[in-house]
């Protein structure tokens, strides 16, 4: 709240100019707290999900250890980039429990050492980007390395809302959807 008398932050939710005269008056609206999601790979769908969610007005932080790939380097919407090992992920990210991340690496290796690291950060949502045959698979083996069941099923997999996607602008739309449904629960 701005007002004569100085600059007040307040709990409650307030919007607008209130004018009563030259002397007493305010202004105030709310601050929110812009979204954050975390893709975890450089590829072209990590591009086109950077895209939407730029638009979308998340905070993107982007990951990937292959620091000379072009579409990092056209990934103009991501506010960070950040050029790592994958089996040091778990301590380059510091997420909260209102932020988003996705794993989109190149493989099924990757996306297992990256998926292990991230099952006990604090997240809203941790998608997991592959085929229903490939998630299974890992999952099964996760399981038998002695991960929790309960911890595996919070893992949204195979990521996005089905739209029978064939493009990577399709795939990143479908993960997009995912994501405003679960913000906005």
């Amino acid at each position: 709240e701005i007002s004569l008398k100085g600059i007040v932050c307040r709990d409650e939710i307030a919007k607008g100019f209130n004018y009563i005269s030259a002397e007493d008056w305010k202004y105030s609206e709310p601050i929110k707290q812009q979204s954050v999601i975390h893709i975890i790979g450089g590829g072209h769908c990590g591009l086109a999900l950077s895209q939407i969610m730029s638009f979308l007005g998340f905070y993107i932080h982007l990951y990937d250890d292959r620091a000379e790939l072009n579409t990092i380097a056209e990934n103009n919407y991501a506010n960070e980039k950040h050029i790592i090992n994958y089996e040091l992920i778990g301590d380059s990210i510091n997420s909260t429990p209102n932020d988003f991340i996705v794993i989109m690496t190149i493989g099924y290796r990757t996306d297992k050492l990256v998926l292990k690291q991230l099952l006990n950060k604090s997240h809203k949502y941790l998608g997991l980007l592959g085929s229903k045959t490939k998630v299974d698979t890992l999952f099964k083996e996760l399981i038998l390395e002695g991960i929790y069941e309960k911890k595996i099923a919070q893992v949204f997999s195979p990521i996005g809302i089905d739209i029978n996607n064939k493009t990577t602008q399709e795939i990143a739309v479908s993960i997009a959807a995912e994501i405003i449904k679960e913000k906005n629960k």
